[in-house]
């Protein structure tokens, strides 16, 4: 899949300090998505780690986690200065925050959504496979979600 860099955006949701500790879940997204940001870099292409508003200026390992990262933030601001059409959406929490996160970028707010099935992860595979399922059968806009794997990413 080969993306636009001057359009398309990487959200990088929930992957902070506590993603070092082997015992949590979210460590298996830190290399995969660690390649990716590479490739990102790389390409000129921006790049947005998110934290609700509530918890701006927080530090990294005291930050709990919240849901849709659009909500009462700067991410939309953002994404329309930079001209943005379609976000790739990697992070922790695959029935939570790229749930809720995946969904609004789509739907009010009308981004394509990149879902790399190796990007996110849930705690259980029901979880995780409960959310794929959820982007397919949204209502009116399901077409606007495209799956692929992280290393299937190219740009241009």
């Amino acid at each position: 899949m080969t993306v636009d860099s001057k359009t398309t955006a990487l959200l990088v949701l929930d992957l902070n300090a506590r993603c070092e500790d082997p015992k949590q879940v979210c460590h298996k997204l830190v290399e995969p998505v660690a390649k990716l940001l590479v490739r990102v870099r790389n390409a000129g292409m921006p790049i947005f780690y998110t934290v609700s508003r509530s918890h701006k200026g927080t530090p990294e390992k005291r930050i709990p986690k919240a849901f849709d990262k659009f909500y009462g933030g700067e991410l939309e601001r953002m994404l329309k200065d930079r001209g943005i059409k379609t976000v790739i959406v990697t992070g922790t929490s695959s029935n939570q925050e790229v749930l809720y996160t995946a969904t609004s970028a789509v739907r009010p707010l009308g981004y394509n959504a990149i879902i790399p099935l190796d990007g996110l992860i849930a705690h259980g595979e029901y979880e995780h496979e409960y959310t794929l399922h959820q982007f397919t059968v949204l209502s009116g806009v399901a077409d606007k979600f495209t799956f692929t794997e992280l290393d299937r990413i190219t740009f241009n």
